[in-house]
């Protein structure tokens, strides 16, 4: 029973006749369901992949790019800096769309762009955004820069098919996963086509080289374990993080809320529906001791609006960001994670991500089938979590955890990170990725 759910969830996605679409559209059919097609293409693509790179290694510059979509899914910030100091390469941030098609609100999808732009230009990234405003038009990047290398920030076909990497199969292709995988989806994560085609699908520990080994369709010949390097500024001691939180009256602690987008999938972690008047309802109830950042992911607000609406899901966030010991956070999270003193979440790969903080951290479960859900890393991840199955076990947590500062669980986190997360080289994965790089071109 349970490989019939897995095949259906593989296929469907978020509805039938999205995953339809989406097939005629990106023409990527027979290659996504016939192994001997995907051999075939592979074989094709290490070939081209093959003469980029001695190509390469006659020019003295490259030109790199990074699709981007929305700012909470960017990890290559320390990277970027490190092509863009150095005189090889040349990388620019290229700002795509989520696709405009059935399960995406069209004005949602602009306004998403504009903020993404806006992102990059107080960053000081040089990038240009895929739609001319003026003109209201797509730009053909691959026409108009001719990328050497090809950084991605997520695998999947919700975006244009100018934007994928079928259309940038010439190029080196390179993929740090937006999130550290810990769940049984083996498929989207590792044996869609699109890791298969990558250049250099680049993990985070040798349990996500391993899981690539088994799921992807070339089985694992692409992929580097260079860390994690969403998680590089929290590893280092020295980083100094800039202070997000909105200003309080007097010192009080900082929780972040990160409620998951699965409201609407055969499996289902997300709480939201049920706790999302209960957690303002918190806020205001320990006002005097605790702020909290509403962190919702991404996608979650394209979900309400097919749900409650545009008005009543504008309203609802509206309310996060007006409360006086709260706010909204739908950016880059690392500044947030660094100055925060808890999480309570129901998202996967923020299992993981959060153990980087090294602070208490709450999984609110949905039921006991959630648990079947992650992996053997996963599990590892979860354990060191407290868990919550109501609204009443979460404020227990943050009135014992937080407040009190009653962490029992503190020594294990710490463990944990020392054994599997942090890099046993002590090399950043920025450094990493730089080096398999310039290696790669000779230089």
């Amino acid at each position: 029973m349970l490989n019939v759910i897995e095949k259906i969830k593989q296929f469907v996605g978020i509805s039938f006749l999205d995953s339809v679409y989406k097939a005629f559209t990106f023409r990527d059919f027979f290659i996504a369901t016939f192994p001997s097609c995907m051999r075939r293409k592979v074989r094709s693509v290490r070939n081209k992949q093959t003469h980029k790179m001695e190509e390469l290694r006659k020019q003295e510059k490259c030109s790199v790019i990074f699709f981007l979509q929305t700012p909470s899914v960017w990890k290559y910030d320390a990277l970027y800096h490190q092509l863009e100091e150095s005189a090889i390469f040349e990388p620019l941030v290229v700002v795509s769309p989520y696709n405009v098609h059935l399960n995406y609100d069209k004005e949602e999808c602009f306004r998403v762009m504009k903020q993404t732009e806006e992102f990059a230009r107080t960053r000081g990234y040089n990038y240009v955004g895929t739609y001319d405003w003026e003109t209201h038009k797509w730009r053909d990047i691959k026409k108009l820069y001719q990328p050497d290398i090809v950084f991605f920030t997520k695998p999947y076909k919700d975006t244009l098919p100018a934007y994928h990497i079928y259309n940038f199969l010439d190029a080196l292709t390179l993929y740090v996963p937006y999130g550290i995988n810990c769940i049984n989806l083996f498929h989207n994560t590792y044996g869609l086509s699109f890791q298969a085609l990558l250049w250099k699908f680049l993990v985070e520990t040798d349990f996500q080289k391993h899981y690539a080994e088994i799921y992807e369709k070339s089985h694992g010949d692409n992929v580097e374990v260079v860390g994690a390097l969403a998680e590089e500024k929290l590893m280092q001691d020295d980083y100094e993080a800039k202070d997000v939180w909105k200003p309080q009256s007097k010192k009080k602690k900082r929780i972040i809320w990160a409620p998951h987008h699965t409201v609407d999938y055969l499996f289902n972690f997300s709480n939201f529906l049920e706790y999302c008047d209960d957690m303002l309802r918190l806020a205001e109830k320990y006002k005097d001791d605790i702020q909290i950042a509403f962190k919702p992911h991404p996608v979650l607000k394209f979900k309400l609006i097919n749900i409650w609406g545009l008005e009543k899901t504008e309203d609802y966030y509206a309310r996060w960001a007006n409360l006086g010991n709260g706010q909204i956070e739908q950016g880059d999270y690392i500044d947030l994670f660094k100055t925060s003193d808890a999480m309570i979440h129901d998202c996967a790969s923020f299992t993981v991500e959060y153990l980087y903080a090294k602070k208490p951290v709450l999984f609110q479960i949905k039921n006991d089938k959630v648990k079947e859900e992650f992996n053997s890393f996963g599990e590892l991840c979860l354990d060191l979590h407290y868990h919550a199955y109501s609204i009443e076990e979460t404020d227990k947590f943050i009135r014992e955890v937080v407040i009190g500062g009653n962490d029992p669980k503190k020594d294990e986190r710490e463990q944990f990170y020392k054994q599997y997360l942090y890099p046993k080289d002590g090399i950043m994965p920025s450094e990493k990725i730089f080096d398999i790089l310039k290696t790669t071109l000779g230089k």
